[in-house]
């Protein structure tokens, strides 16, 4: 069933007050973060958009989301917080949304969750290595964790952090595909980057 154009103005203003006020009341660990006129491509798990979000609120990236009515209730929170959207998916090469998605990587730096919007859980579609090849610019992976949060019983297990929490935000160094065998290769290396990044979380949770 479609919403109603106003209630989903509703929501998006809403959406964007509750963000910045739970803002007001985080405290935030980030580690490595690249500076804004960096370009890349920040790659994250879906289930951390929220906590990205978070810690990224007035850094006027753009961040991939899907064109379906659950992501429309994503992007005008999103939107309302200064980000810019690209809606559609990185999978479907040569349709208009992935040449879109590929214009704004070549000028702004770019956020792309590459298990969403469906799943599985924590797994790397091929999407988010080609717009990196195409596009000619690296990939940053982010490795995130609340302090509290409350866990959805979605696919993904979707993560909002609780009041007075502390974000915790670990980005990798710039990993880039410059060849087609490189590029074949990415899921699989991406995966392991994922998984020592989520490591080195633990050593900055811990201290």
């Amino acid at each position: 069933m479609k919403i109603p154009g106003w209630l989903m103005f509703c929501e998006r203003k809403f959406g964007a007050f509750m963000l910045r006020q739970l803002r007001k009341s985080i405290r935030f660990n980030i580690i490595n973060q690249p500076p804004d006129e960096f370009k890349c491509i920040f790659m994250f798990w879906h289930r951390d958009i929220l906590l990205m979000t978070l810690h990224r609120i007035g850094s006027n990236a753009c961040v991939v989301i899907s064109s379906s009515q659950d992501g429309e209730l994503i992007a005008g929170p999103v939107e309302e917080l200064g980000f810019t959207t690209a809606r559609g998916s990185t999978t479907r090469q040569g349709s208009q949304a992935y040449r879109k998605i590929l214009k704004v990587a070549r000028e702004r730096q770019l956020g792309i969750t590459p298990d969403g919007p469906k799943g599985p859980s924590k797994s790397i579609q091929p999407g988010v290595a080609h717009i990196a090849y195409m596009a000619g610019i690296p990939i940053v992976a982010v490795a995130q964790h609340a302090s509290r949060e409350w866990t959805f019983n979605s696919w993904d297990k979707f993560r909002l952090p609780k009041p007075f929490c502390t974000i915790t935000a670990v980005y990798s160094e710039p990993y880039y595909i410059k060849t087609k065998a490189e590029l074949e290769a990415a899921p699989e290396e991406l995966k392991k980057l994922t998984d020592q990044l989520e490591l080195e979380l633990q050593t900055h949770q811990s201290q």
